[in-house]
């Protein structure tokens, strides 16, 4: 299975369970893989036979920024839902979603989430 990869990409958004986590913003950066089959692209050299990873950037930090979460888990899971609604061409999500600065008082690059999904047969 082929796949597209999305590293590093930092969006500013209110998520957690804390007063300060809901007010005030945080840096969460997020490495995702789609798995899907590129021989169509491959072979057409045409855009619509891909994902166009700049709109799906684009649709994935509003989904971060729209509605907050208390728990980075869910924010990830809609995520790879709305990922899931942009292209049929995407047959599994390996999203990584990671929060770079908390309540925590400790000393520590990132804690987050790595879920994997596979697209449910209709």
């Amino acid at each position: 299975m082929d796949q597209i990869l999305i590293n590093g990409l930092r969006v500013m958004a209110r998520h957690g369970y804390t007063k300060e986590e809901k007010i005030m913003e945080q840096e969460f950066e997020m490495d995702i893989i789609l798995h899907c089959s590129l021989e169509q692209a491959i072979e057409t050299d045409k855009i619509e036979h891909t994902v166009e990873c700049g709109e799906l950037m684009k649709l994935i930090i509003q989904t971060l920024k729209e509605e907050p979460y208390q728990l980075i888990e869910k924010a990830a899971q809609k995520l790879i839902e709305n990922i899931f609604d942009y292209s049929s061409i995407i047959n599994t999500v390996e999203l990584t979603l990671k929060k770079t600065q908390s309540g925590i008082l400790a000393d520590f690059d990132s804690v987050g989430v790595r879920l994997i999904r596979v697209r449910e047969p209709k």
